[in-house]
């Protein structure tokens, strides 16, 4: 007979409600500081002011391409599966490694006498994917076959980067167990929760002599099949013995435009097995159908069964980015990436861009306070920033929308729909530390609809930031960093930490780091790479100037 281990059954499709309460937070209208400016006493201690730092022939930041392979990939719920190439960002091919177990107990004699194998399923939840999902992938199942990259670790922690067919220390088996196509290119595709698997000569063995227990290290004294290990509770000694798949494709994508990654959610993936046993006075008549599953994740087990671990490689050979240049710089010798006027962002781990603010930005500051202080005779000397915005404008966008050429406006929808929806903004990608104003954390957990933004404005085809609380932290910051080298003009720019946190990371939103989806938009002005930029990255500021 066979049992439910768990008090639960098989999910098809994962939900979560989530009520989301929005509360409104203060904001700022635009300000024209040119009204009732003459009425205002020289004696006033405070001036409201807005600036646009728009002018494509200064240098308000730096962009850079900069990628990172400390981006954890392990137990993330999701397993990516898939490949593809684009001729922006390359070939980008996903697979996943995860453990199992048996969804069911099952008594003793159950899989009878001389088994036979019938056939196998793959059972998928997919929930994300790429454009291209008609375009057939064949996929290998590799067997997990050595766990010490899980028992040699103090935890389980990985990274895009992990090789389970490293030559110097092999995890997965080479041949195969099962193949399958996915989708086929006729009757599959995303909403599929079924697929055929085929078994190799391999795969064959590997059910008929483990999973239904008819090899020899499966025997008791007796040399009947020993069953302890599908009893509830042994999820450790059954990992210690199968130990897991690798699923990824059979080959890299080689056709431009073609392939994707799929995302499907572990705890209702896993896989099938279907079969008979026989009549044992007449092996050559059937007795009963058998049937097991087995779950890539379950969230009840506390030993074992529940650690899955994403890998990814790349190739930008035939891309249009440069990978050296988009390289993490090496904190004890100089950095020489270059400069690059795109805004690169890419999600699975992919390139991103690196904004630094440059002199020209906090001396455009300096130059508001100057003025004012010249034509009021009066002695501000700092500002407060009510709203800072920060646009970053597609390939094919202006600052005037009405400028933009008609043949390019079905080019920028077509961005805007492949790009991602929303981008982030930290002080530290590596560890995924947000600008103040993009408090991702508090935003998620207590549903609060957060003024930083970040999405699309498709009207104007940019993506909009309000980085207000990070902007005025980075001028105390540079107020600081003046005072301490001597003054205006005294501060060495040569040194990125300068001024601190004024290199920020443009990439994908937290929540979304394993996007397929892409964007390629504007960034600096003359960075000297021969590329036009009509709409470089924008800031407006509504300030107050002020006396200490």
């Amino acid at each position: 007979m066979m049992k439910f281990n768990r008090l639960r059954r098989l999910p098809l499709r994962l939900t979560a409600l989530w009520a989301v309460v929005a509360s409104s937070l203060g904001g700022c209208t635009t300000v024209d500081d040119s009204l009732g400016s003459n009425l205002v006493p020289d004696t006033q201690q405070m001036k409201a002011g807005y600036l646009k730092l728009d002018d494509v022939r200064k240098r308000y930041v730096e962009t850079r391409l900069y990628q990172t392979d400390s981006i954890v990939s392990s137990n993330l719920g999701y397993g990516y599966m898939g490949s593809e190439k684009n001729d922006t960002i390359g070939v980008r091919t996903a697979g996943f490694l995860t453990q199992y177990l048996n969804y069911y107990t099952v008594d003793e004699g159950y899989f009878g006498y001389r088994p036979i194998f019938d056939s196998a399923m793959l059972m998928l939840s997919v929930e994300g994917y790429g454009a291209d999902t008609l375009t057939p992938q064949e996929f290998c199942v590799y067997e997990i076959v050595d766990n010490s990259y899980l028992t040699d670790k103090d935890d389980t922690t990985f990274y895009l980067s992990f090789n389970p067919f490293d030559p110097t220390r092999p995890i997965v088996d080479p041949e195969p167990l099962f193949t399958f196509t996915f989708p086929d290119g006729e009757t599959t595709g995303p909403a599929t929760t079924t697929v055929r698997l085929y078994p190799t000569d391999k795969g064959q063995k590997f059910v008929l002599e483990g999973l239904m227990l008819q090899g020899e290290e499966f025997r008791d004294a007796a040399g009947k099949p020993d069953y302890s290990i599908y009893k509830a509770g042994n999820e450790k000694a059954w990992v210690e013995r199968f130990k897991g798949f690798y699923i990824r494709p059979a080959a890299d994508q080689t056709e431009t435009g073609k392939g994707t990654i799929y995302a499907t959610k572990l705890e209702a993936s896993g896989l099938a097995i279907y079969g008979r046993n026989r009549i044992e006075e007449d092996p050559s008549l059937i007795k009963d159908t058998i049937g097991m599953a087995y779950l890539f994740y379950d969230s009840y087990a506390t030993e074992a069964g529940n650690v899955s671990v994403n890998t990814l490689t790349r190739h930008y050979e035939e891309s249009q980015i440069d990978i050296a240049d988009a390289r993490e710089p090496d904190k004890n010798a100089a950095d020489t990436r270059p400069l690059d006027s795109r805004v690169v962002v890419e999600g699975m781990s992919g390139v991103i861009t690196e904004l630094r603010f440059s002199e020209e930005f906090f001396a455009t500051l300096e130059e508001v306070i100057a003025e004012a202080n010249e034509t009021g005779n009066t002695e501000f000397n700092t500002l407060a920033f009510s709203q800072a915005r920060m646009f970053i404008y597609f390939t094919d966008s202006d600052y005037d929308w009405q400028q933009i050429a008609d043949g390019n406006v079905v080019r920028l929808i077509e961005e805007m729909n492949g790009a991602p929806s929303r981008l982030g903004l930290y002080t530290d990608f590596k560890h995924r530390t947000g600008i103040t104003d993009y408090a991702y954390f508090y935003e998620k957990n207590y549903g609060t609809t957060i003024s930083y933004g970040g999405y699309i404005d498709r009207s104007r085809g940019c993506y909009t930031m309000d980085i207000t609380g990070y902007v005025q932290n980075l001028w105390n910051n540079y107020l600081a960093a003046r005072d301490a080298a001597g003054g205006i003009g005294q501060i060495d720019w040569k040194e990125p930490n300068a001024v601190k946190n004024r290199t920020i990371y443009i990439a994908p939103e937290a929540y979304g780091l394993y996007t397929t989806a892409f964007t390629v938009a504007q960034g600096m002005t003359d960075a000297g790479d021969g590329r036009t930029v009509t709409a470089p990255i924008r800031f407006e500021l509504t300030y107050n100037l002020l006396k200490k």
